[in-house]
C-alpha cells in the first residue's frame, strides 16, 4: 500500500536539498547575484519549513498554548537572523521594512488566508473574543510605540534625543510583551486542541530545530550579501524587498502552520500563531534589534518611514474590527488579503 512521507522523512528530504545547495556554494562563487539570491532564498525557505516541522512536533507534545508561542518564536527565528545580518551589512532600510512587512504579513496575509481557507472549509468559525481583543489592543500599543519615535524624528530630526526615545521605547515594548505572555498563560481561555501523536520525539525535534536554526545563520549571511546586487540588477526597491520578500522567506513555516490549523477548524490556535507572531515581532523582535545592533557597526532604532507606520495603523484597525465579534468567515479573510495586496503594490512603486 502506498503512503505519503511522514514528517521526519519529509524533513530529511528537505535537509538533503539544503545540504546540496550549501555544498555547491563553491560553484556559486562566480554566479550572478540574482542566482545566489534565489538559491539561498530557497535554502532559507526549506530551513524555515524544517523549523516549522520541528516546532509543530514540540507543540503537539506541549499543548496548544505553549505550542502557539513556540510556533511564533521559532517561526520568527529565521527572519530575526536575516534582519541581524542586514543590520550588520548596513541594510537598515531592508531591516526596517522587514519588521513592518512581518507584522503586515502575519496580520493581513496569513490571518486573511487562514480566515479564507478555514471559512471555505468549515463555514463561520469562532475564536476566543477576549484573547483576540487583547491581541488587537497590544498591536495598537505596538503601533503607538513605533509611531511616536517616528513622529518625534519627523518633528525634531534625528539625534541623541531621538535615539534615547527609541531606546526607552524599546525597553517598554519588551516589558509589555513579557506581561502579555504572563497574562496569556495565566488566563483559562485560549486555544484548545485535540491530542495528536507526535511523529518525532521531543528530543529529536529539538535537535532538528537547533540544527536547522544554526544552518539559517550560515545561509542568511550569503542571502544578505546579495541584496545590493539584486536591488541593482532587478530594480527592486529595498523597501519592497524588506516588506514582502524577506518576511515570506523567513516566515514561510509558521504561515503554513497557521493556515493548516485554520483548515482543521482550530481558529484559536491559528490566531495565536498569526497575531501572536505579529505581537512578537512588534513588541519583542523590533526592540531586541535595537540592542543587538549595538554589537554591529550600524545602530538600529525605532524610527520608521511614515508610510510604514500608516500601513501598520490601517492593518491593526481592520484586524481589530474584524476580530471584535469573535467570529470569522471567508469574506473577511479576502478583505484582509486585499488590504495586504494594496500595501504591497504601493511599496512596489515606492
Amino acid at each position: 500500500m502506498n503512503r505519503g512521507l511522514n514528517r521526519f522523512e519529509q524533513a530529511s528530504v528537505a535537509a538533503a536539498a539544503i545540504l546540496t545547495v550549501v555544498a555547491g556554494g563553491v560553484d556559486l562563487a562566480g554566479a550572478p547575484n540574482t542566482a545566489i539570491f534565489v538559491l539561498s532564498g530557497l535554502a532559507l525557505v526549506s530551513l524555515a519549513w524544517i523549523v516549522g516541522v520541528a516546532t509543530e512536533q514540540l507543540a503537539e507534545s506541549s499543548g496548544p498554548k505553549v505550542g502557539g508561542v513556540l510556533n511564533a518564536t521559532f517561526g520568527n527565528a529565521a527572519e530575526l537572523i536575516i534582519t541581524i545580518f542586514a543590520i550588520r551589512a548596513g541594510q537598515l532600510e531592508v531591516a526596517t521594512a522587514s519588521i513592518t512587512g512581518s507584522i503586515l504579513g502575519n496580520t493581513l496575509l496569513v490571518l486573511g488566508a487562514s480566515f479564507l481557507v478555514g471559512g471555505l472549509k468549515n463555514g463561520i468559525q469562532t475564536f476566543d473574543q477576549r484573547i483576540a481583543g487583547m491581541n488587537a489592543s497590544m498591536l495598537a500599543l505596538a503601533v503607538i510605540g513605533l509611531g511616536l519615535p517616528t513622529a518625534f524624528a519627523a518633528a525634531r530630526g534625528t539625534g541623541s534625543d531621538t535615539q534615547t526615545i527609541s531606546d526607552v521605547t524599546a525597553v517598554i515594548l519588551l516589558g509589555l510583551y513579557l506581561l502579555s505572555l504572563v497574562y496569556y498563560f495565566r488566563t483559562g481561555t485560549g486555544a484548545t486542541s485535540h491530542p495528536q501523536v507526535p511523529h518525532l520525539t521531543a528530543r529529536l525535534a529539538m535537535v532538528l530545530l537547533l540544527a536547522s536554526t544554526s544552518a539559517v545563520a550560515l545561509i542568511s549571511d550569503v542571502f544578505v550579501g546579495t541584496l545590493d546586487g539584486v536591488i541593482s540588477d532587478l530594480g527592486i526597491s529595498a523597501a519592497f524587498l524588506g516588506l514582502v520578500i524577506v518576511p515570506i522567506v523567513g516566515n514561510i513555516a509558521e504561515n503554513i502552520v497557521g493556515i493548516k490549523i485554520a483548515y482543521q477548524n482550530k481558529m484559536d490556535f491559528s490566531m495565536v500563531v498569526s497575531l501572536g507572531s505579529s505581537l512578537q515581532v512588534a513588541l519583542g523582535v523590533a526592540p531586541l534589534l535595537v540592542f543587538i545592533s549595538l554589537l554591529t557597526p550600524h545602530h538600529f532604532d525605532l524610527v520608521f518611514p511614515t508610510i510604514q507606520v500608516l500601513a501598520l495603523a490601517a492593518a491593526v484597525t481592520i484586524t481589530a474590527l474584524i476580530a471584535a465579534d469573535g467570529e470569522s468567515n471567508w469574506l473577511e479573510g479576502a478583505q484582509l488579503m486585499a488590504v495586504y495586496a494594496i500595501v504591497a503594490t504601493s511599496f512596489w512603486y515606492l
